[in-house]
């Protein structure tokens, strides 16, 4: 069979030279120079475009690092914004309580008025009727002593009704203080939130699309380089041959082992690809990629202690979670990191929040689950 083909090779070869002989030498070499400088400029075409993709991936590099930094200001505005939420809604509970006490205070404030009321025509109606005098006239002293002692407590207790009722003016002056404040924290808080994710959404949309233009290039270049350097290859191959025929050249609770098929999906939604199957020519996919919502909840499948949480080139927002053993969970491309370095996560817990960081172009999670450094397929492991 090989000799076959070398005797094959060897004909085809004879022949080719053959017809190479009969072509005039001055044609052959208007060939060979014209190839040459076809050749050199094809050289400069790629120098060229290897200084533009080299240029390229300068200012990728820049935008990496500026999608970077946006990537981490957004995630610390939402978790901000988060806060500002809790504190907002810590502030409308003190609210409702303040205006529930306010309606009790002024319900108490009313029912003193009365009272104070009530009492002072008591005492009026006592000294227009002349019980006073009856009282404090011709009576034994024992008598008048206990009368005495009778009006002593009805001024005071007038007079305490009275304080009582100046107690709730200033009672009710500080609860409609206090709400005004409140108010107007409230405002504050919404506007600045507000503001602070406006600016930074569209700061992320202009990195955004530029990054897009970018990879649009690079992407044309490299394919352009590509075919050029495969008409490169033909050229230097034709070169070649033509020269060799010319007279004038020379040629992570349980152990996480035992959950196989009972972990819960770090989000909801289905998976766009098989573990395994063809990402392109040279890679495979080592993980699931989750279509979700941006900002729906991530969640741990399984306790463990977070091991890593930061913004990582190609993977954009992203948490490791150690679960001993070997085992580790990852969930990256995330709007927002929910917890940091260090800390424990139970399984269910929302651990972050799904974005499109990192550049991607569609929000949604990218999970992996790997033992000892080697990726294993999810379908193995998580109950769908």
């Amino acid at each position: 069979m090989v000799a076959g083909l070398c005797r094959h090779h060897r004909t085809l070869l004879a022949l080719f030279i053959a017809t190479t002989l009969l072509i005039p030498v001055g044609y052959a070499t208007a060939d060979i120079d014209e190839t040459g400088e076809q050749l050199s400029r094809l050289k400069s075409d790629i120098v060229a475009i290897q200084s533009r993709l080299s240029a390229s991936e300068k200012e990728r590099d820049t935008l990496q690092s500026d999608l970077r930094d946006i990537d981490l200001q957004i995630s610390a505005s939402d978790i901000k914004a988060a806060q500002l939420n809790g504190e907002r809604s810590a502030l409308k509970q003190t609210l409702q309580t303040l205006e529930k006490e306010g309606l009790s205070l002024r319900a108490d404030q009313e029912a003193r008025v009365q009272l104070i009321e009530q009492s002072i025509q008591h005492l009026w109606a006592m000294q227009q009727g002349g019980e006073l005098r009856v009282w404090l006239g011709d009576q034994p002293p024992e008598d008048i002593a206990r009368h005495m002692t009778y009006l002593q407590i009805l001024v005071q207790d007038q007079q305490n009704m009275i304080n009582h009722y100046e107690q709730g003016l200033r009672d009710i002056e500080r609860n409609v203080q206090r709400t005004k404040e409140i108010h107007s924290q409230l405002a504050a808080q919404a506007e600045a939130a507000r503001d602070a994710t406006e600016v930074l959404t569209a700061q992320r949309a202009s990195r955004q699309r530029t990054l897009q233009a970018i990879n649009a290039q690079v992407s044309t270049d490299e394919q352009q380089l590509a075919k050029l350097k495969a008409d490169q290859q033909r050229l230097n191959q034709l070169f070649e041959e033509l020269v060799s025929v010319t007279p004038a050249k020379a040629p992570a609770t349980m152990p996480f082992a035992e959950l196989k098929g009972l972990l819960a999906m770090p989000v909801s939604g289905v998976p766009s690809n098989r573990f395994g199957a063809r990402r392109n020519a040279d890679i495979r996919w080592q993980g699931w990629m989750i279509p979700a919502e941006e900002g729906a909840a991530i969640r741990a499948v399984h306790a463990g202690q977070v091991i890593y949480a930061d913004w990582l080139r190609g993977q954009g927002l992203l948490i490791v979670v150690d679960h001993q053993d070997g085992w580790l969970t990852l969930y990256a491309q995330n709007h927002t990191l929910m917890r940091q370095v260090g800390e424990s996560v139970m399984a269910g817990e929302v651990i972050a929040r799904a974005g499109a960081s990192g550049g991607q172009e569609m929000a949604g999670l990218y999970f992996e689950i790997r033992q000892q450094g080697q990726p294993v397929d999810p379908a193995q492991w998580i109950r769908r």
